[in-house]
C-alpha cells in the first residue's frame, strides 16, 4: 500500500497528539512504533496507518499500559511484555483501542482484519471488484461439488 495524502495529512495531525516535546521526537517515536507493529502484526510498516499508528500509542499511553515503548531500541518486538504485545496486535487487526474510559472504535474498514481475511470485507462495505461474491475462494477447485 502506497502512501496517500489522506494518510500523510493524517500522520501529520496525529504527531501533537503523542505528547512527546518537538515534531521530530513525535515522528520517531511513530515511526518506532509502526516498525515495531509492523513486527508483531507481519504487515509491512508502510502499510500501517500513521493517524491510526498514533492514535493507538496515544491510548496505550494514556492507559499507562504503553509507558516502555519509548526505551525500546529500533522498535524490536523481542523486548515487549506479552501482554503489550498483545494490545498492540489486538488494536491493529480490531481497530479496538483501550481508553481510560474502556475500549473504543477507532478503526472499522482500516482493521487489519479485513486485509488478513482476503475473501472477506467490512459489514456494509462493497468490494472493489464487481461481482466478487460469485467467484470462488482464492485456491478452490471451481469443479469440485459441494
Amino acid at each position: 500500500m502506497r502512501a496517500t495524502r489522506r494518510s500523510f495529512i493524517g500522520g501529520v495531525w496525529a504527531l501533537p497528539v503523542l505528547g512527546i516535546g518537538g515534531w521530530a521526537g513525535a515522528y520517531e517515536a511513530l515511526e518506532r512504533f509502526r516498525a515495531l507493529s509492523a513486527r508483531l502484526t507481519g504487515f509491512p510498516a508502510a502499510s500501517l496507518d500513521p493517524a491510526l499508528a498514533g492514535e493507538l500509542l496515544d491510548a496505550l499511553r494514556a492507559t499507562g499500559d504503553g509507558a516502555g515503548l519509548d526505551g525500546l531500541p529500533d522498535g524490536t518486538a523481542d523486548e515487549v511484555p506479552g501482554g503489550l504485545a498483545a494490545q498492540i496486535i489486538a488494536g491493529w487487526y480490531s481497530g479496538i483501542h483501550p481508553t481510560a474510559d474502556g475500549r473504543a472504535v477507532r478503526a472499522f474498514r482500516e482493521a487489519l482484519v479485513w486485509q488478513a481475511l482476503e475473501f472477506a470485507h467490512a459489514p456494509g462495505y462493497c468490494s472493489t471488484e464487481p461481482n466478487d461474491w460469485s467467484r470462488p475462494p482464492a485456491g478452490a477447485d471451481p469443479h469440485a461439488t459441494p
